[in-house]
């Protein structure tokens, strides 16, 4: 009965993968906002090995009153900035290269917007079926003063 059970066990381990390939992931990496409540945010695209490309597609979503103010390419990436259109609050940029790209987190675009000072301000970014929302950072609340409710524990 051992050793059906181990042969059972150890066929599994055959027919398992045992290799897992890397999915194109997206990051947004924000810095402050300024005086004038613009915050510049760069998006980041990690394409997977098996699957490169010469063109890729960004969607930008306002929401909560953010205000998308400039897009721009970035000057030492592979790709640039062919085509890009705004309706309704939803911007559409095409990004070409002229070599297949892949393997490697790439730059592509920057982009700016201005906090509309509402809770729901957030951009959300889409690449294919990958998003990542960008909004205010949340401050941690201010701690409170233990305030003596005078209950004791034993």
């Amino acid at each position: 009965m051992k050793k059906i059970l181990s042969f059972m066990v150890m066929s599994l381990f055959v027919f398992l993968p045992l290799s897992v390939s890397a999915d194109s992931s997206l990051d947004v990496v924000c810095g402050d906002f300024d005086s004038e409540g613009i915050r510049t945010c760069t998006v980041m695209y990690n394409i997977d090995e098996s699957t490169p490309q010469d063109s890729v597609s960004v969607k930008l979503t306002e929401h909560g009153g953010a205000d998308v103010t400039s897009i721009n390419g970035v000057s030492d990436s592979e790709f640039s900035i062919s085509t890009q259109n705004e309706v309704n609050g939803v911007w559409s940029i095409v990004l070409i290269s002229p070599d297949k790209i892949s393997g490697s987190e790439i730059s592509l675009l920057t982009f700016k917007y201005k906090n509309s000072g509402t809770e729901d301000c957030k951009i959300s970014v889409s690449i294919g079926n990958d998003n990542k929302d960008v909004g205010t950072p949340v401050t941690p609340d201010e701690p409170t003063d233990n305030v003596q409710t005078g209950s004791t524990l034993p």
